[in-house]
């Protein structure tokens, strides 16, 4: 399989290393908590109850998601404050922006995540690696950060970019797993609602590559079927952020995935 540049890394970032620590500080949980607090016209409040949330669940996951449902209402000192409390946790967090710009703009706008303590930016590969991504590898890994890259959303219209089959017979979603490699991603984003996609990339991924995979919950994703298929950590956002006793509806789910699957 080809590409338009190819760009391996000689080793990756501490971020599995730290997530991996994490995850055995939280009983082998392997949740990645989405903190999505849905819209609300007055923000007063958002920093307080999404550090809420956090406290409720903390004992239950592994890291934190932080998707633009907060990063843009908050301040930057808020989502340092946020970033704060999660490491006071022992939780790791991730800057779920989906980065796709030139290298300037990225480079900018990484600057400031890892300025307000996030450990991870999610990125998407399709904007290339020469002058667009290469300085988020470059500077992401020399800081230990980690860089996770998308492979397969979990949404039915991504079948619309990520299905989409090339003439030599390779689809779009191939060519970002050989990027994943090439590139030195830390991680691949690839949906729970494809076990078979999850499947195939762990059998074409290195073992320091992990797979992460949300839509388990609100979305329909198998989460047992995803966990066999060799994913290495699951997303759940609404079905904990949006329950009426988060901590509850966390501990249920920690609970269905503590057995390893067969």
């Amino acid at each position: 399989m080809e590409t338009d540049d190819s760009h391996s890394s000689d080793s990756l970032s501490f971020f599995n290393d730290h997530l991996q620590e994490s995850s055995k500080r939280k009983s082998g949980s392997r949740i990645i908590l989405a903190l999505d607090i849905p819209h609300r016209k007055e923000t007063r409040n958002l920093l307080n109850d999404s550090i809420g949330v956090l406290d409720k669940v903390s004992d239950y996951v592994c890291a934190v998601k932080i998707n633009f449902h907060l990063i843009i209402p908050l301040s930057l000192g808020e989502l340092s404050k946020l970033n704060q409390e999660a490491h006071s946790k022992s939780l790791l967090s991730i800057a779920d922006i989906k980065l796709n710009d030139i290298a300037n703009t990225n480079e900018v706008a990484t600057s400031y995540l890892w300025d307000c303590g996030f450990d991870g930016v999610i990125v998407n590969p399709f904007v290339g690696f020469k002058g667009g991504l290469d300085v988020v590898y470059e500077t992401a890994h020399s800081l230990g950060k980690g860089v996770i890259t998308l492979s397969y959303m979990s949404h039915p219209g991504a079948d619309e970019g990520y299905g989409l089959e090339m003439k030599n017979g390779s689809s779009t979603y191939e060519i970002m797993l050989h990027r994943a490699i090439e590139w030195g991603s830390d991680g691949v984003i690839l949906g729970a609602t494809r076990s078979d996609k999850i499947r195939h990339a762990r059998s074409v991924l290195p073992k320091d590559i992990k797979i992460i995979s949300p839509g388990s919950g609100a979305q329909g994703g198998d989460p047992v079927a995803s966990l066999k298929a060799g994913a290495d950590y699951l997303v759940y956002g609404r079905s904990i952020v949006s329950a009426v006793e988060a901590r509850e509806s966390a501990r249920q789910i920690f609970e269905t995935l503590k057995t390893p699957p067969a």
